[in-house]
């Protein structure tokens, strides 16, 4: 679980504390000063238990940053050094460091560390730091109150900081305490006993959206106010699981206008999000979509200008991005430990065949009969594109053939599909999904500048996407890293451990009803991030009816780009598309005999 995080921010009047009489503050001096400094940091289980002091001031030294003629403060006692601060500046962020505070153990437990913290913040001020940074652990109660009174402020960099923090504001009798975003702004003030009202979820979808169902009955940031589906079997499901208080719906519009929401959340029909966002959004609600974000050019503009019309937040539902070793791939990228990315290649290949019946309820006109292979792209293709952080610019499409296997399905599209794509950056992304492989294969990998990390491959049997394989160089181009099995747990794990998707289910839900209460920090897919993620499998899909040539792909955050695109329709639905309807398949529309489908029914009924 990671530390705790505070900062001191410029302008907050620095402490004053009159030394006892009998201590006194030092600097560093010389080499003879390394084996206190190591004692002290010994003794405050801030390094391993060794005794090579050499061996610790090499570390030391691998932190070019730190000069310890200027960094390194001392307390003294009785001419003793017994304890000792390091106070640095990174010259990448310009954030100061209060580092490696620690007190000799026979004198712990005085309140003396606290008399560290004024020459260790004076001295980071006039460095001209942005402001300063430390981490604790909750153990060290006499060090968190100490950096408290300091004027220290609690951070929100990851998850169930506000809870943790809380139980130290309870732990102390303290009220309340401003809290701040990572990037040094304001967040909240956060009270030590405080019920926040919970976001207002609305479903609509009742088979898929029992996911969602159960989170709200999991979490404290979400409630259930309201069920729209148009079956009654469905709604009588909820019902019966849920409870009598939960308003039901079987009418979208009169659900929009009558339930008590705050977010509406689209698990109906994957081809069906657009529209139903559209009104929600007009409805003043916010929306999130499960998936798909469009199906053709026209909609997806659509979305974007009522994104943009309503002032109300869209979020998409990728899931994947959330998985536990994708999660630590972001973290890994996001602090600079893989380097710049470069190369990331996704596979979400799904043998639905067995279960084939039950996905599209043996109907000819299904959306998942009607699909493309590129359609379902944002399960491979997503968490590649959040990683990069750029947006994708060119494509080409390729197919597997068409075979007997998707025929038994009812199935009109390839059985898989591969994309190559380019990234604004130069980046390059490979990405391989499909429902009708021979084996499933969920997997990732990525290459950045200083290493590379991928997820266990599904036929290992050794974690999957909970398990993450980490290579990563101490520089650029040392050439030193090793393979690391690498955990995805932090503080959200234990009650998310138990929802699909390795819990990246629990992780979206949470992150978006943190967005929704005013976290802007939470890790939420918007509405063009969501589009970068889905286009590419459009356009590749046109790319492949072309032979595989590139696609460029437009950017729908321009609205001059926006309006040569609003009446493009193309796509394999021919209600959507009309007369600009294109096959599902680069071998075109293949004809399924109702044959199939009453064999597909026989073996729904067994």
């Amino acid at each position: 679980m990671e530390q705790l995080k505070m900062y001191f921010l410029p302008g907050t009047p620095v402490p004053e504390y009159t030394l006892p009489e009998g201590l006194s503050v030092s600097r560093y001096q010389d080499e003879r000063d390394v084996r206190a400094w190591a004692s002290c940091l010994r003794d405050g289980q801030l390094i391993e238990g060794r005794t090579d002091e050499k061996a610790f001031a090499d570390d030391i030294a691998g932190i070019p940053e730190i000069v310890p003629e200027e960094d390194v403060f001392f307390l003294d006692y009785q001419g003793e050094h017994v304890g000792t601060v390091t106070a640095f500046v990174w010259a990448d962020d310009g954030v100061g460091d209060v580092h490696m505070v620690g007190i000799k153990k026979e004198y712990r437990g005085r309140g003396w560390a606290k008399y560290l913290l004024p020459p260790a913040i004076s001295h980071l001020l006039q460095k001209g730091a942005r402001w300063l940074s430390l981490t604790t652990d909750e153990p060290r109660v006499s060090a968190i109150k100490s950096y408290l009174s300091a004027g220290f402020l609690p951070v929100l960099y990851d998850y169930r900081m506000e809870e943790r923090w809380q139980a130290v504001l309870r732990l102390f009798g303290m009220e309340k305490v401003g809290m701040l975003y990572e990037d040094g702004t304001f967040f909240r003030t956060l009270y030590a006993n405080e019920d926040r009202p919970r976001v207002k979820i609305g479903v609509l979808g009742a088979g898929r959206g029992k996911t969602i169902m159960r989170y709200c009955r999991a979490s404290d940031n979400a409630v259930l106010t309201a069920v729209c589906d148009a079956d009654p079997k469905c709604l009588a499901e909820v019902r019966e699981r849920f409870g009598e208080e939960i308003p039901l719906y079987s009418d979208f519009e009169t659900f929009l206008r009558e339930a008590d929401t705050d977010l509406i959340v689209l698990a109906n029909y994957a081809d069906e999000h657009a529209p139903f966002a559209i009104r929600a959004l007009s409805a003043g609600k916010h929306v999130l979509s499960e998936l798909l974000p469009a199906q053709n050019m026209a909609e997806a503009v659509a979305l974007a200008e009522a994104v943009e019309k309503s002032g109300k937040q869209y979020f998409y539902g990728e899931n994947c991005c959330f998985m536990p070793a994708l999660r630590k791939m972001e973290r890994l990228f996001r602090r600079g430990e893989l380097g710049a990315f470069q190369y990331g290649e996704g596979e979400y290949l799904h043998n639905c065949e067995p279960d084939w019946q039950y996905h599209s309820h043996c109907d000819p006109d299904h959306w998942r009969n009607r699909m493309s292979a590129f359609f379902y792209c944002t399960h491979s293709l997503g968490p590649l594109v959040r990683l990069a952080g750029a947006r994708p610019v060119r494509v080409s499409g390729f197919e597997a053939p068409y075979n007997e296997k998707m025929r038994s399905m009812g199935a009109k599209g390839a059985p898989f599909a591969l994309e190559l794509v380019t990234l604004e950056n130069g980046a390059l992304l490979k990405s391989l999904h499909g429902v009708g492989p021979t084996k499933n294969s969920l997997w990732y990998a990525v290459q950045g500048s200083r290493g590379a990390a991928e997820t266990a491959r599904n036929l290992t049997n050794a974690g999957g996407v909970e398990t993450l394989y980490l290579c990563a160089d101490e520089v650029e181009g040392s050439d030193d890293g090793k393979n690391t099995r690498v955990p995805g747990e932090d503080g959200l794990w234990e009650k998310a451990k138990d929802f699909d998707h390795g819990g990246g289910d629990y992780y979206l839900l949470y992150n978006v009803c943190e967005a929704v209460r005013g976290n802007r920090q939470a890790k939420v897919i918007g509405v063009y991030e969501a589009l970068d993620m889905f286009l590419p499998g459009l356009f590749a899909h046109f790319s492949a009816l072309e032979g595989g040539v590139p696609m460029e792909i437009p950017d729908l955050r321009d609205p001059a780009e926006r309006d040569k695109w609003r009446t493009d329709r193309r796509c394999p639905n021919r209600k959507a598309a009309g007369d600009q309807f294109i096959p599902p398949n680069v071998s075109g529309d293949p004809e399924i005999p109702p044959e199939v489908f009453e064999k597909l029914k026989k073996r729904l009924e067994k």
